[in-house]
């Protein structure tokens, strides 16, 4: 006994049996869509997903900054000058690793302007370029596959890819080479400047106390020569009593050396007699080496010393040079590995005939039926 779901509806044989005897139309749609698929897939070509790993510098590459990163740690810094300043590290030399390459180098990435005259050039049609972290997991541990960055981005059509890559890096490289080395100068030769002037001025320093000692001598003389006018006025020619029998502090002060007396009363330095004034007068007259008795002389013409035999300057522009941002022409900040780049269509052929069949098979069946239904319809009437 056959079971109907509506009278006017076709009974599961009689449906079968229709499309079975149209069988020929359901292929001729089906292939009609995959052809129809097939050729705009061709004109409007899907989109190409470009994934390429960012390589640090090698290990030897590394160790070829070794003497100019060790050297830059043992600068001269100035005592107390700079501790309390923030904006010192403009003129900090910066030390050069495979950490610090890389960070300019995707930094350089970012800006994407050298990304765009590389597609440009090599006439490719690309989206925006993204740069990819490496993949952390749940622990926050990196996979040692994913150790690396990574860029990312779309265009249509592979042909001139690698070229492009080859270009981007090298224009990269190259820019950072060229920073590398206009910012090593430039701090170099303020660095220089700067020592120049700390040398000028501790020159300044020691003719000021030279001057010093001669102002100072001559209102010293004055004193003295003053004293023994009284002395020889009192007729005190010596008095070793009073010398003696002083408690004597002596001290330093450039010109001369300045006795305090301390007793119960401080006693006036005239009473020490003539004789010991005038030849203290005699003996600042007739001295033939001056500088031995002027205050901090010798501490300044160790400080100008230091810095005019200073070579940590010229040691590390050397090391500098031996480096590979001024030496040869294999410097590289960082390398896009293009040999291995990842290339993923956004759809492929193949989906897009599945896809392209499978909805001309339901058009198809959807067209026998209805023409089917639109036929009897026409019978009955």
């Amino acid at each position: 006994m056959k079971k109907r779901v509506n009278g006017d509806d076709l009974e599961l044989l009689d449906v079968i049996i229709l499309i079975w005897n149209n069988k020929l139309k359901l292929v001729a749609i089906t292939a009609i869509f995959i052809v129809m698929s097939v050729a705009l897939y061709s004109v409007n070509k899907p989109s190409i997903n470009i994934k390429s790993k960012i390589l640090p510098v090698t290990f030897y590459e590394n160790n070829l900054y070794n003497d100019y990163n060790f050297l830059i740690k043992f600068l001269p810094e100035d005592e107390g000058e700079n501790k309390n300043k923030k904006n010192v590290k403009i003129l900090q030399l910066d030390m050069i690793d495979k950490e610090y390459l890389l960070d300019l180098f995707l930094e350089e990435l970012n800006t994407q302007d050298l990304y765009q005259e590389a597609i440009k050039r090599f006439k490719i049609n690309a989206s925006r370029l993204n740069i990819l972290r490496p993949i952390k997991s749940k622990n926050n541990e990196i996979s040692m596959n994913d150790l690396n960055w990574r860029i990312e981005f779309k265009i249509n059509n592979d042909e001139n890819l690698e070229d492009a890559l080859i270009f981007l890096e090298f224009a990269i490289n190259n820019k950072i080479r060229n920073f590398l080395e206009e910012s090593f100068y430039s701090k170099l030769n303020y660095l220089k400047l700067i020592r120049q002037y700390k040398i000028e001025d501790l020159k300044i320093k020691i003719e000021n106390a030279k001057k010093n000692y001669d102002v100072e001598t001559v209102n010293h003389l004055t004193f003295l020569k003053e004293q023994a006018l009284i002395a020889r006025k009192m007729g005190l020619r010596s008095n070793p009593d009073t010398i003696n029998s002083t408690r004597e502090v002596q001290e330093f002060t450039g010109s001369s050396t300045i006795i305090s007396n301390s007793t119960e009363f401080t006693r006036p330095y005239y009473l020490r007699g003539y004789d010991v004034i005038e030849k203290e007068i005699e003996l600042i007259e007739t001295r033939t080496n001056k500088n031995a008795f002027i205050r901090d002389l010798l501490k300044l013409e160790n400080q100008k010393r230091e810095l005019v035999e200073d070579k940590s300057l010229e040691r590390l522009e050397r090391a500098f040079k031996i480096t590979p941002v001024v030496n040869g022409n294999n410097f590289k900040a960082a390398n896009i590995d293009y040999s291995n780049t990842q290339h993923k269509i956004s759809i492929s052929l193949i989906k897009v005939v599945f896809f392209a069949g499978l909805l001309g098979i339901v058009f198809g069946l959807f067209y026998i039926l209805i023409s089917n239904i639109i036929k009897k319809r026409k019978l009955k009437f």
